[in-house]
């Protein structure tokens, strides 16, 4: 059995990475195209606005993950809700999107005059930006539910297989306007078309890929209770987490302008694209988890937990030894010398936070497995007001390296609570799956 479990998490693991790699390496190529094309003001625009996009996520109430779980343990049991659990989920995802897009939408002026520091001449420009990003939410949230429904049923080849072109146009997208001339509010246009037709590609992929899916309005809507139940944690570090992760760009943008945001969104970026190794690893194993727990397999997790964390590690060790050494130097090569000066020492210090906060991937999918998505809500509860005063004073005091330092201080915090706490549940064996409920909360 546990060679089974360990067969069909590499494979997924692949999957996975492929599908992480190849939007990479196309990153790779075009974010210097689309920087120079765009300018570092309108780059910095362009990253804050997806930001938005990604903290407008905060509305989904954790849906997604909940999803990958339910329909995992709906299908370890041979349970027949599996389609219902998808089609409540994607409901329910439609709805809080269009809600989400609304506020997003109605207050763009808000955000373009109040939250960030915008030049005059960008003004117009921004608000329109920023008002297309609200027709781009919807379709957003319809793909956590779409998506953590294939993943659930373990097709995580075909999952991989069309997330790749999502992720690969979103670079190609940009770069080949900025050569044409193309500017900023069409590529956003071209954005929103590109996710609708996603979303109608993988509509008729989940029918065909979950055993008995058929599409008709759900029988019995107690599966929405309980989808909401699992998320309700998760809810409080959807709210919580984007702000940690993001409140170094959010005060770079505030204190020194969208140029700053530009010159250290694109290394940052960069440097978090290596959580792609421990990433991989971890969607793969928490439908394979969800399943273990729902039909008891204990005594197979515990030594799951201890190779996944050195494996982890194993994998980390080479890209930050070499961006501790040859960092500045990486990113000259790549986006200049003007970039490499400003960003240089923020991705050394970036890199010495990576290990940590990639590590931590392996107990915080643990802990959310055993049913305890509280224990990561409430340590990031406990990190916010530690995080931001310090962020604003770092920010303010060495700007760009100083976001960087903020970043990687709370991800060390984080990584020593989590290990922590998958400790202590490890201890406690086959009660490791009776807390009330399980959910998913990936720290980044």
């Amino acid at each position: 059995m546990r060679e089974l479990l360990r067969s069909r998490i590499a494979r997924n693991s692949v999957w996975n990475l492929f599908g992480l790699a190849i939007p990479l390496l196309v990153g790779i190529a075009l974010v210097p195209v689309t920087m120079r094309g765009l300018g570092a003001a309108r780059y910095g625009l362009l990253s804050l606005a997806l930001t938005v996009l990604e903290y407008s996520t905060l509305f989904a109430l954790g849906l997604g993950p909940a999803t990958t779980k339910h329909v995992a343990s709906a299908l370890a049991r041979n349970d027949e809700t599996a389609p219902d659990l998808a089609i409540m989920s994607m409901i329910g995802h439609t709805v809080m999107g269009a809600i989400a897009g609304l506020v997003v939408a109605s207050l763009a002026t808000v955000i373009v005059d109040h939250v960030f520091s915008v030049s005059p001449a960008l003004h117009d420009e921004a608000v329109t930006v920023f008002r297309l990003l609200g027709l781009m939410v919807p379709a957003t949230f319809l793909l956590l539910s779409l998506f953590g429904a294939l993943e659930g049923a373990s097709r995580f080849g075909l999952v991989n297989l069309l997330r790749v072109p999502i992720s690969a146009l979103s670079f190609i997208i940009p770069a080949w306007a900025v050569t044409h001339g193309i500017g900023l509010p069409t590529i956003l246009v071209a954005l929103v078309v590109l996710r609708i037709f996603i979303c109608a590609i993988l509509l008729v992929v989940v029918s065909l890929s979950i055993p008995g899916y058929r599409w008709r309005w759900p029988r019995d809507w107690h599966g929405m209770r309980a989808l909401l139940s699992f998320g309700a944690w998760l809810s409080v570090s959807n709210l919580v987490s984007p702000t940690l992760v993001y409140a170094d760009r959010f005060l770079l943008g505030h204190l020194r302008g969208l140029a700053a945001v530009g010159l250290y969104a694109a290394p940052f970026d960069a440097v978090m694209r290596l959580l792609m190794f421990p990433g991989s690893l971890v969607r793969a194993m928490f439908p394979t988890l969800s399943a273990m727990h729902t039909t008891e397999q204990y005594e197979s997790i515990r030594p799951l937990y201890r190779k996944a964390v050195l494996l982890v590690l194993l994998l980390l060790c080479f890209p930050l030894v070499l961006l501790l050494f040859f960092g500045p130097r990486l990113v000259g090569l790549w986006l200049g010398p003007q970039v490499a000066a400003a960003s240089g020492t923020a991705v050394r210090v970036l890199a010495a936070g990576l290990l940590f906060n990639g590590a931590a991937l392996i107990p915080t999918t643990f802990i959310a497995a055993s049913g305890r998505p509280d224990i990561s809500a409430k340590f990031h509860l406990i990190e916010l007001p530690i995080h931001l005063p310090l962020a604003w004073w770092l920010v303010s005091r060495f700007g760009i390296t100083g976001a960087a330092t903020a970043w990687s201080i709370r991800v060390v915090i984080d990584s020593l609570l989590l290990f922590s706490a998958a400790r202590l549940l490890m201890r406690r064996g086959s009660k490791l799956g009776a807390a009330s409920g399980p959910g998913l909360v990936v720290v980044t």
